[in-house]
C-alpha cells in the first residue's frame, strides 16, 4: 500500500486549478469566444461564420460571404465592445474578417 495523503479539496478549488491550465485554459476561451459570438451576431450571421479564433486580442472570423464580411468590418467596434462588455474583459482589440 502506499503512504501517500492527499488534502480534501472542493470540486469547485479542484476544477478551478484544472482549467487554469494553459492548454485546458486555451480551448474553454475558445469555445466562450465561439459561443459569445453565437449568442451577440445571431443566427443569421453565425450560418455564414466559417471559424472565430483569438489569438494575442486580436479576433479573426472567416466570413463566408463577401458582401457581409464588408457590412460587418463597418461594425467592428461596435462588435468588439459588445463581445468584450459580455467577456467581462477588454480582451478583443481589434477583429479581422477575412
Amino acid at each position: 500500500m502506499s503512504n501517500r495523503k492527499f488534502e480534501v479539496q472542493k470540486l469547485s478549488q479542484v476544477l478551478r486549478q484544472f482549467s487554469t491550465q494553459k492548454p485546458i485554459a486555451k480551448g474553454l476561451e475558445e469555445l466562450k469566444i465561439n459561443e459569445l459570438w453565437k449568442q451577440i451576431m445571431g443566427n443569421n450571421i453565425s450560418v455564414y461564420t466559417e471559424r472565430v479564433k483569438l489569438e494575442q486580442s486580436v479576433l479573426y472570423v472567416k466570413i463566408k460571404s463577401p458582401t457581409l464580411k464588408e457590412e460587418l468590418r463597418f461594425g467592428g467596434n461596435k462588435i468588439i465592445k459588445l463581445l468584450n462588455q459580455n467577456f467581462k474583459s477588454e480582451k478583443i482589440k481589434q477583429i479581422i474578417f477575412h
